[in-house]
């Protein structure tokens, strides 16, 4: 396989029950220009095997086996699958529970025409989508704080010095069901490395109680009362691991979100409000509706038939 130009860098933690559906849905609408990496981070059910099998149906996958460390944190994960990556751009967010519509070219015709008009590398991020060059991923990385706000560190970041580019669009992906079992592991596993990492970060049993009534994150009462319930043992995890460092970069998140939002919105507000036109003929009449409407306006099934 020629090097490709692009990468996109997927995790996969025992997912063998979705990472089919979802894989196949991202590999049959790429060209030769692509590859997909997959790292896996040491699964444990029959992902391997159903891996090894798309390998001989798709050329353009790759995939790297890890050995099961619980220590490694899905930062670390996606930080491995951006060194790992060949291709000069690097799609990342896509994961192994997503049904994708056949739009990512779209997207990647959209970061170009971002990049020419910005002359100068972002990380142009879409609805559970973001794309930038490798290397400047791998200059302003790497992901940190592996259990909470991987992604929004990163963009934090790189918002302070107007690299970080939020874009609205028609989300065009669907989350599969997962199991019980990984419902229960997200839900309750995941959910106390959070709260540890929020304790370390400078949250307390204050902070938990009060959002029992005043619901903050727009959570179940069942989560936010779990939260409360574990949170004995997640302060001691916390002080194990020692206090998160550069906390302003957790409690100034809002604030870029709010500033870089003003500033940008769809392709074509983010043209406008440099003081330019975007070019709508390079996408197809599809791609134009999704890129032209606001994921909280619209969704894909609304999309017209007749396009």
């Amino acid at each position: 396989m020629d090097r490709p130009l692009y990468s996109i860098c997927v995790p996969n933690l025992n997912m063998g029950n979705t990472l089919v559906a979802a894989l196949t849905s991202v590999l049959s609408q790429l060209d030769s220009r692509f590859e997909v990496i997959v790292i896996d981070d040491g699964s444990s059910d029959d992902s391997l095997k159903k891996l090894e099998e798309l390998k001989v149906i798709f050329p353009n996958l790759r995939t790297k086996y890890l050995e099961r460390n619980p220590s490694r944190t899905l930062a670390e994960t996606r930080n491995i699958s951006v060194k790992e990556a060949r291709g000069e751009y690097c799609l990342l967010h896509i994961d192994c529970d997503d049904i994708w519509e056949p739009y990512i070219l779209e997207f990647v015709k959209v970061f170009h025409s971002i990049e020419t008009l910005l002359k100068e590398d972002v990380l142009l991020c879409g609805h559970q989508v973001n794309m930038g060059k490798r290397e400047f991923l791998l200059e302003h990385g790497p992901y940190k704080y592996g259990h909470m706000v991987e992604d929004r560190d990163m963009w934090y970041r790189l918002g302070l010095i107007g690299k970080y580019i939020p874009i609205d669009h028609v989300v065009f992906r669907h989350r599969m069901p997962l199991s019980m079992k990984q419902r229960f592991q997200k839900k309750y596993l995941l959910t106390g490395k959070i709260v540890s990492d929020e304790i370390r970060a400078g949250k307390h049993l204050s902070f938990y109680l009060t959002n029992l009534w005043r619901d903050y994150m727009k959570h179940p009462f069942e989560l936010r009362a779990y939260k409360v319930i574990i949170y004995p043992v997640c302060l001691v995890r916390a002080k194990r691991l020692g206090p998160i460092k550069n906390i302003d970069q957790l409690t100034g998140w809002n604030e870029i979100k709010r500033k870089t939002k003003e500033q940008n919105g769809t392709v074509f507000e983010i043209f406008s409000k440099r003081g330019s036109t975007f070019d709508s003929s390079i996408l197809s009449p599809q791609g134009k509706w999704i890129f032209s409407h606001k994921a909280a306006e619209s969704s894909i099934s609304a999309m017209p038939s007749d396009l």
